[in-house]
């Protein structure tokens, strides 16, 4: 028996598959850089959120995102942080990486990617002291710049019960 189109559309799950909002507590990105430099990027103190975008080397959809990250600078200067962050090195290449990134901040850290709950690129966190405002699948420069500016400015507008 075939089951019907609109039983398979109910159990559908958008990424990622939790529902409601993110419930991951906000944790420094500990790593190394492309150069081999240990390098931690600040999340649980810094008041400015950061947009931390999980990419990799080898990863086709990730190539507009990597060639647009002085673009979701630009985008996000003064609202929030841009950090490309990769698997460690042995799980990326990193010489790949550092011709990707050019002078974009980046973080080599296989764990962010456990502890974040990312099975795989490009996808996008939204996170800030108060804890993670957004995660989803980042789907080029344009969408991913308003996902993280959206993320920033409704907890700027949220009421104090809120």
């Amino acid at each position: 028996m075939k089951e019907p189109p609109a039983e398979i559309l109910r159990r559908l799950r958008p990424i990622p598959t939790t529902v409601g909002p993110p419930t991951t507590v906000p944790r420094d990105v500990v790593g190394t850089g492309p150069d081999g430099t240990p390098c931690r990027i600040g999340v649980e103190s810094d008041p400015e959120p950061v947009l931390l975008l999980f990419l990799s080397s080898g990863c086709l959809g990730c190539r507009d995102l990597w060639e647009g990250l002085a673009e979701l600078r630009a985008t996000l200067r003064g609202v929030a942080r841009v950090v490309a962050v990769t698997r460690s090195p042995g799980a990326e290449d990193p010489s790949a990486v550092a011709a990707l990134a050019g002078d974009s901040a980046v973080v080599m850290s296989s764990e962010a990617f456990s502890h974040y709950r990312v099975s795989g690129p490009p996808f996008l966190v939204v996170a800030a002291a108060d804890g993670v405002r957004t995660e989803s699948v980042a789907w080029g420069v344009e969408q991913t710049g308003r996902i993280a500016l959206d993320a920033v400015h409704a907890v700027h507008h949220r009421g104090p019960e809120a």
